[in-house]
């Protein structure tokens, strides 16, 4: 889980957890003074490990299947969780007696409670709901797959992955301006990191 996510239960690295409660990461929230511990390790490597081991953990139950967070191998077929030692078992089966708009509706509702405290956005809630009821119309779907679908759109919400109030502005990030070449001949250090060894290659 350590190179994972950068985190496991009951091994801190130091005394102060894993993180410096004072870092200033770089770009905006640095340059405004604002600290944001968590940034301290969380590279793109990680930030995927977390999201493949939540799928994974979704559809396959605690196992290794694709970046998985468990370490026994099984069959990784989507829904079966035979020879998983874990597994989500949070399901609403669809009766057909409320509309299938309510039922998603409910669904998505109890899931923003669970995994998000009731704050998952309008916006966010509407997305959610129009694939669990396309997924759960899909002949090949049904409910159990339909939530399994929700539960993955769920943990890739700004709202699951913070704990803050998320407000949409709807404006459109500006990109950055690519830096200028300086012309100055330089020197680079490439590290190329393996498993177990570093390899220095100098240009």
């Amino acid at each position: 889980m350590d190179v994972k996510i950068g985190m496991m239960a009951h091994s801190f690295p130091t005394v102060f957890s894993f993180y410096l409660p004072e870092y200033e990461p770089n770009g905006r929230a640095g340059a405004a003074s604002l600290v944001s511990p968590e940034a301290q390790i969380m590279d793109m490597p990680k930030t995927i490990g977390l999201l493949n081991g939540m799928f994974s953990l979704i559809k396959y139950g605690l196992s290794n299947c694709y970046g998985g967070f468990g370490s026994n191998w099984k069959s990784c077929t989507e829904g079966n969780f035979v020879g998983a030692p874990a597994f989500l078992s949070f399901s609403r089966p669809f009766d057909g007696i409320d509309s299938i708009e309510g039922h998603a509706a409910e669904v998505v509702g109890e899931l923003s409670v669970l995994l998000t405290s009731g704050r998952l956005s309008a916006a966010s809630r509407s997305v959610i709901e129009t694939a669990y009821i396309e997924k759960l119309s899909d002949p090949s779907g049904g409910a159990d797959a339909a939530m399994r679908l929700a539960q993955q759109l769920i943990v890739a919400t700004p709202e699951f992955q913070t704990t803050n109030t998320v407000k949409l502005n709807g404006q459109v990030r500006n990109l950055p301006e690519p830096p200028q070449p300086s012309g100055t001949p330089y020197k680079a250090i490439v590290y190329v990191m393996f498993g177990g060894a570093v390899i220095h290659i100098t240009c």
